[in-house]
C-alpha cells in the first residue's frame, strides 16, 4: 500500500484524539452556562420584585435568561449527537462556535452584562477557539471518520 495514498475509510468507533478535548469542553460549556445563570441571573430576580424593575432593564433581563436558557438546551443537543457519533455534529459544532461568538457581542454591546476586563478575555477566548475547532470540524480525518453515524442507523 502507497503511503502517499489518502485514506477515504476512516471509521472510529469511538471519541478520541482531539475530539476528547472537544467533549470536555462541551461538558464544561453547561456548566459554565448554569452557573452563569445561577450567579448573574437569578439573583437579580431574588432580589428585585420584577414588577419594580424597569421596562428596559426586564427587557434585558428576560433576554439574557432566554439566550442562555436556549444556549443551554443547544449544547445540551449537540453533546447528546456528538456521543452518539451523528453525522450533523460538525456541522452543529461550527454552529455552536458561531452562535457563541454572536450571544457573547449581545451579552457586551445589548445587554452591557460583560465588564471591560471580562469582555476581552471572553471574546479573545471566543475568537482563538474558533479559529481551532472551525477549521478541525471542517478538514479533520478523524472528525469525518468519527461523526458517520446517520440519524436512520440508529
Amino acid at each position: 500500500m502507497n503511503n502517499n495514498q489518502p485514506v477515504t475509510n476512516l471509521n472510529y468507533t469511538k471519541i478520541g484524539g482531539w475530539l476528547i478535548l472537544v467533549a470536555i469542553g462541551l461538558v464544561l460549556s453547561t456548566v459554565s452556562v448554569l452557573l452563569y445563570i445561577r450567579s448573574s441571573i437569578l439573583p437579580v430576580f431574588r432580589a428585585i420584585p420584577v414588577s419594580q424593575l424597569s421596562g428596559e432593564l426586564q427587557f434585558y433581563l428576560f433576554l439574557d435568561l432566554v439566550l442562555n436558557l436556549c444556549l443551554l438546551i443547544y449544547i445540551t443537543y449537540v453533546i447528546v449527537l456528538f456521543f452518539k457519533r451523528r453525522e450533523a455534529v460538525p456541522k452543529l459544532m461550527i454552529s455552536l462556535y458561531i452562535l457563541n461568538f454572536v450571544f457573547i457581542i449581545i451579552d457586551r454591546f445589548v445587554i452591557k452584562n460583560i465588564s471591560e476586563s471580562q469582555w476581552t478575555f471572553v471574546i479573545i477566548h471566543s475568537v482563538v477557539s474558533s479559529l481551532i475547532w472551525i477549521p478541525y470540524f471542517l478538514i479533520s480525518k478523524r472528525v469525518k471518520g468519527t461523526f458517520v453515524i446517520q440519524k436512520e442507523e440508529e
